[in-house]
């Protein structure tokens, strides 16, 4: 979604209310988030993965994300899965995959996300594998450091077949 091009075009959707809904991979959401905390360089499709690797970069097709931008994201996004913890603990919320995400577009803020314009008119985004991917890895750490927070993938079900209907 956020890294084959079509950013700009889903974000414009969204925010212009056109759409109810957005289903997308983690990776959606993170290179949504990630483009938002750093630049993604545009680079060529022919580019030796293994190279690039070496020397600190990943590729996504012809785009280049320095690992610091992957950095910067986990240095933004614990202290969220903390308070969402501490909010989990204080007043009974169960997450579900949608809330973790309008709750991350909320504290990106930033007009150039597609996931800050979906939390602002409350147009849920839909992840069912929220895990698989940079976000799943700092849910899994953090559940050592601060254990006990639960995201709950069939309260998402329940709301798309509403939305469905």
């Amino acid at each position: 979604m956020a890294s084959a091009g079509i950013r700009d075009t889903i974000r414009f959707l969204v925010q212009h209310k056109m759409v109810d809904c957005v289903v997308t991979s983690a990776g959606g959401v993170e290179e949504d988030l990630i483009k938002c905390l750093a630049p993604t360089i545009i680079g060529k499709f022919s580019l030796d993965g293994a190279t690039l690797r070496e020397s600190g970069v990943n590729r996504i097709g012809n785009l280049l994300v320095p690992n610091e931008n992957y950095c910067q994201f986990e240095n933004w996004v614990v202290p969220i899965l903390d308070e969402l913890l501490e909010e989990q603990k204080a007043k009974n919320i169960i997450w579900s995959p949608s809330k973790v995400i309008a709750r991350l577009g909320e504290k990106i803020a930033n007009p150039e996300s597609i996931c800050y314009w979906a939390a602002k008119n409350e147009i849920p985004i839909f992840s069912p594998a929220l895990t698989d991917g940079s976000l799943g890895d700092m849910i899994y750490f953090h559940s050592y450091s601060n254990p006990g927070l639960v995201i709950d993938l069939v309260q998402d079900i329940r709301h798309e077949l509403i939305l469905l209907q």
